[in-house]
C-alpha cells in the first residue's frame, strides 16, 4: 500500500497554488496603480552649471527610480521643452516643468509655445498636478490668474509701479546671495532641516490675496527686504490637483545638498499624490556618468 502522503501531496500542491494565486490577486488589488510623473526640461540657455534643465530632470528621474523607498510613482522625461507626443500628458498625475520663462518673450517659454498652453490647460482642468521651478515661475500678467489657480503664484514682471523713467517695473524681484532657508510645517518638508544656499532667489512672488489654499513651504531671509520671503509654496486645488512652486534652481551644484534634494523629491511625490515617507525621500547625488549609465 502506498503511503498516505503520496495521495495527499497533489492536493497540498494544488491548494498552495490556489492560495498563492489568491494572495497575489489580493495584493494587486490592495496596491493602488502607480502615479505617473512627467518631467519636462527646457532647452539650454545659460552657461555650464546654470539652468541645467535636462541634466536636472535626468538626475531627478534616476534619484526617484533608484530610491530604496516605495513612492508609488513612475517617471518619464522629455527634452526640448515639451513631449513630442503630448498625449502622454493625458494620464499624467503630475507635470514638472523646468525651463526658461517668458520674460516679455513668449516664444522662449515652452508653456506658451505653439498650442502648449491649451494642452496644459486641458490637463489642469482634469485635476493634474503641476510643479514649476525657477524660471518657469515667470508669467505674463494676463496669465497670472491661471498660474495662481494652478500652482498658487508666479513671478510677475509686468504689474509693478512704473519707475521714475516711466518704464514698467517688475512686481516681483531677483537677488543672488547666500541665505538661510527655513522649512515650514508641510508634508513636503518632512525630513528637511534648515539649510543654506547661495542662490539666485526670486521673491515678492505674486500670490492671490487671502488664498486659503496657499501654504508656504520654504522661506528665506534676504538682505534686500525686511520680511522673510516665501520662495517655495504649495496648494491643493478644488479640482483635486496639487501645485508646487520653487523659485530656486539656478545652480546645478545645489543637487549635492541632501536637504535641497529631499525638498524637491518630496514635492514631486506629494504633487503626484504618491507615497511620501515620514522622513521624506532619501537619495544620493549621481554623477553625469552614473546618470548616463542608468538611463542607457
Amino acid at each position: 500500500m502506498l503511503p498516505l502522503n503520496v495521495f495527499l501531496r497533489p492536493i497540498f500542491i494544488t491548494a498552495f497554488s490556489i492560495l498563492g494565486l489568491l494572495s497575489g490577486h489580493l495584493m494587486a488589488q490592495a496596491m493602488p496603480p502607480a502615479k505617473k510623473l512627467v518631467l519636462i526640461a527646457g532647452k539650454k540657455s545659460h552657461g555650464p552649471g546654470e539652468h541645467e534643465y535636462l541634466k536636472s530632470v535626468r538626475l531627478l528621474k534616476v534619484m526617484l527610480d533608484r530610491t530604496s523607498q516605495s513612492t508609488g510613482v513612475t517617471t518619464e522625461i522629455h527634452a526640448n521643452g515639451w513631449p513630442s507626443d503630448p498625449s502622454t500628458l493625458d494620464n499624467a498625475d503630475a507635470i514638472f516643468i523646468y525651463a526658461d520663462g517668458s520674460d516679455f518673450n513668449l516664444a522662449q517659454d515652452p508653456i506658451f509655445a505653439e498650442d502648449h498652453w491649451s494642452q496644459l490647460e486641458k490637463q489642469m482642468k482634469r485635476g493634474c498636478g503641476l510643479v514649476l521651478m525657477h524660471y518657469s515661475t515667470f508669467a505674463p500678467a494676463a496669465y497670472g490668474p491661471a498660474f495662481q489657480k494652478w500652482v498658487g503664484g508666479y513671478f510677475d514682471y509686468e504689474s509693478g509701479k512704473p519707475g521714475a523713467s516711466g518704464n514698467q517695473a517688475w512686481y516681483s524681484a531677483i537677488t543672488t546671495e547666500t541665505a538661510q532657508l527655513l522649512p515650514a510645517p508641510h508634508p513636503i518638508t518632512q525630513g528637511v532641516a534648515p539649510f543654506q544656499l547661495h542662490e539666485e532667489f526670486y521673491y515678492k512672488i505674486h500670490f492671490q490675496k487671502n488664498d486659503t489654499r496657499l501654504k508656504p513651504v520654504l522661506t528665506a531671509q534676504l538682505s534686500k527686504i525686511e520680511n522673510p520671503q516665501t520662495v517655495a509654496w504649495a496648494i491643493e486645488r478644488a479640482d483635486g490637483g496639487r501645485g508646487f512652486g520653487f523659485t530656486g534652481g539656478h545652480f546645478y551644484a545645489h543637487w549635492q545638498d541632501p536637504n535641497y534634494r529631499k525638498l524637491l523629491l518630496n514635492a514631486l511625490v506629494w504633487t503626484a499624490k504618491g507615497i511620501l515617507p515620514k522622513q521624506g525621500i532619501d537619495s544620493v547625488f549621481y554623477t553625469d556618468a552614473e546618470v548616463d549609465a542608468y538611463l542607457k
